[in-house]
């Protein structure tokens, strides 16, 4: 098995893309709710328009990687000022103990490190995860620019390396991630991927005030 696993809450209105202010309030509230252990180190990245060609690690065609650059984040109530006039950029918090608001159900009982970014992009990316190249679905690696609105989520179940299919889930331009520590990894049952806690996804409704669905990655 892989040593990260990352849950994602894609927005389901695929263009949709969220007000600084908007984003800062929802981190902050996860924050204060306990998603993350604290004390939180909060960091930023943009995207610089350049690129970089690097091997494929299964095998096929290379991967281009977007380069990016940090965006300096003083504090929680500083995330507007440091992303307003930004078009593509990632804000992430993150921090190592017991959540108080656990994200995601795992069979842990010691602390262990969880991040939560917000990723928003000025065009459509893939937030799709298909381990199988061999399946002949033509997907972008995730987080890669799509030419196509993909309406179907392809992801792979981490357990079993079956693909799991999420309607809406394809690709967006706004989506959050939840990452996990090290080889900690949730039980997904009868593939449904809806494991995100409750109170979270209200949560990102009613800050983003529209609706979400959920996927995976690991690696």
């Amino acid at each position: 098995m892989a040593e990260h696993y990352t849950h994602t809450l894609i927005a389901k209105p695929k263009d949709f893309v969220p007000s600084a202010n908007q984003v800062q309030q929802f981190i902050s509230d996860m924050v204060t709710k306990g998603v993350v252990p604290l004390p939180v180190k909060i960091t930023g990245r943009t995207a610089t328009g350049e690129t970089r060609t690097m091997p494929n690690p299964f095998g096929g065609k290379p991967v281009v990687h977007e380069i990016q650059i940090p965006v300096k984040i003083d504090g929680l109530d500083r995330i507007f000022s440091a992303v307003a006039h930004l078009s593509d950029y990632n804000v992430m918090v993150s921090g190592f103990g017991q959540p108080q608001l656990p994200p995601v159900p795992i069979e842990f009982s010691d602390a262990y490190g969880v991040s939560l970014s917000c990723r928003v992009s000025s065009t459509l990316r893939s937030t799709s995860n298909l381990h199988d190249e061999s399946s002949g679905i033509p997907l972008p690696f995730f987080g890669k620019p799509c030419d196509i609105g993909f309406d179907m989520g392809f992801f792979t179940n981490p357990h079993t390396g079956e693909t799991i299919k999420v309607p809406d889930a394809g690709c967006a331009r706004l989506w959050i991630e939840v990452e996990l520590g090290k080889f900690l990894f949730p039980q997904i049952t009868n593939d449904n991927l809806a494991l995100l806690n409750p109170a979270i996804v209200a949560d990102a409704c009613r800050a983003f005030g529209i609706e979400f669905v959920q996927g995976c990655f690991w690696g």
